[in-house]
This record gives structure tokens, sequence and C-alpha cells, in this order.
């Protein structure tokens, strides 16, 4: 009879077996597949239509070389990616919302079971109001950035114009804390004064705890109520408009020529004689109508 390899075999000091310890081969193409996928929930309390979310986030992606998707857990889904290109784009260029629902993704970690990957951190770009001129700079909008969440980017590319209405920062935001609606800095005056914040493709959010996810109807704060009175710490002024291309210029709009009266008026002169050749040979044109 063989013996079974023990050489991974861990012992504790009472002599029971404790489990087997393996080194991970980051080169195996197992591993290289892993490094091309996703795990992702949908901040909901609700079943998702499986189905329905694979076909809508494939369009939404439109994935150059393809993506495959899988509920690998119950709540859970694994988005296995052919190219490396195609997972960064739908890793950075979220927050991406299914049927109104915040999806949370990250990367698969090796040697790390899916279930234990914590999934409560999504990148928001959020936007900077109010700030006293002179203030709309990179190291603020840092500061802001740590004072939502965690810093991540700076939008160097809203410095283009000369006025600005906001700064624009992308913030890691941890889904699980009241989202920050404001703060105060003060100007060169010594006087206080108070800066909004704007999340731009903000979802579901309750107005009672400000926590993404859910709405008043169904917020534990608001059922611990000994009476509901009404009043709301949170409101849609924190969600950003849609930014719009203020261009009314189209690729596929033609310019107007500007219009020549000297050549119209010959223009039209000509067609006229030719009209009236052209009756004169079919006889359509009776004498007097045209002179």
């Amino acid at each position: 009879m063989a013996t079974p390899n023990l050489n991974n075999l861990s012992i504790n000091d009472d002599g029971e077996d404790e489990g087997f310890c393996f080194d991970l081969e980051e080169d195996s193409s197992e591993a290289a597949d892993l490094k091309l996928c996703l795990i992702g929930r949908f901040l909901c309390d609700k079943l998702v239509h499986v189905i329905s979310m694979k076909s809508r986030m494939a369009d939404i992606w439109r994935s150059v070389k393809g993506v495959a998707t899988k509920e690998a857990a119950n709540g859970l889904f694994l988005f296995q990616f052919e190219h490396k290109l195609d997972m960064e784009a739908a890793l950075n260029g979220g927050p991406w919302t299914y049927d109104n629902h915040l999806m949370i993704l990250e990367r698969v970690k090796l040697g790390v079971q899916i279930e234990n990957i914590p999934l409560y951190h999504v990148d928001f770009w959020v936007q900077v109001h109010h700030l006293p001129a002179g203030l709309m700079l990179e190291k603020v909008g840092r500061t802001m950035a740590n004072y939502i969440g965690s810093f991540v980017e700076y939008d160097k590319n809203n410095n283009s114009s000369f006025w600005r209405q906001y700064i624009r920062i992308r913030v890691k935001i941890d889904v699980r804390k009241p989202l920050k609606q404001n703060t105060k800095v003060k100007n060169r005056g010594g006087e206080w004064c108070v800066v909004n914040f704007k999340y731009e493709k903000l979802s579901i959010f309750c107005y009672v705890c400000g926590i993404l996810g859910h709405t008043e109807q169904r917020c534990e704060v608001r059922f611990d109520m000994a009476e509901d009175d009404g009043v709301r710490g949170w409101s849609n002024d924190i969600r950003a408009e849609t930014r719009r291309n203020n261009s009314s210029s189209s690729k596929w709009l033609r310019q107007e020529q500007p219009v020549n009266r000297g050549n119209m008026q010959k223009s039209g002169a000509e067609s006229a004689r030719g009209g009236e050749a052209l009756g004169k040979e079919s006889g359509i044109f009776q004498k007097g109508i045209i002179a």
C-alpha cells in the first residue's frame, strides 16, 4: 500500500493534525486566469435576476475581448475577463449599478476564499463645491478626499477652464458609513464657510441614516425611532447633476456656407432663362407667364 506524502502536513504540539499548508504557484495557469477575475456583489437586500444582470453588465462594459459571469456563491458574482485592459476598465470605470443597486467590485486575491474577500468599498467621483477662490488646488482635494473616505485620484482635466464651480476628486468610500455632506474651511478673512460634496452616479441611499444600499422605508435607524418626526438629515442635494457636453457642434453637422447674393441673383436669372427655354421646347408655357 502506498505511503501518503505528509511533507505539507502541519502538526501542533498536542500531536493533532492541523491541516495542510501549500505554497502559492503564481505562475500557474489557474493563477493567471484568476488574475483576470473580479469578484462582486450588489448592495441590496433582494435577489438579483442573474441572467438579466449578466446581459446588462456586458452591455455596459462592452469588453473588447468579452467577459464571462458566474454566480460563485449566494450573492457573489465572479467576472472573468479575457484581457487585462477590459478588466481594468470595469474596475476603474465605476461605480456601476444594476437596477439602481450599487455594485461593489474587487480583484480576486490569490490564496483567499472568495467569501472572505472584503467587499465594502467603492470608488466615487466627488465634486467639492463652494470652495473660496484660490483653494481649488490638488492638495485641498486630497485633504477633502481623506475626510470623505480615502484619496484615489485628483481630476486635473477639470482645471482646463478659467472659472470652475468645483474641484473633482475620486474617493474610496466605505459603504457601511454615512455619506459626508459638507465640511467647513476658513477663508482669508478668517471666516468659516461651508463647502458641499456632490457624488456622481450616486445610487440608492437612505435620507435618514445616509448609508448606501437602502431607502428610508427599510432603514433600521428609522424603525428604532420612538416616533418618526419626518426630519431627514440627507437629501438629493448630495447627488451631482449629470455632466453634459455643452458643445452644440457635431462632427456630423455640416456648417452652412455663407450666401453670396450676387451669385444667387445670377443663378436665379440663369434658372429662369433655363426654365423659359425648357418651356418653349416642351410647349407647356403660355405667352405672358414668363417674360
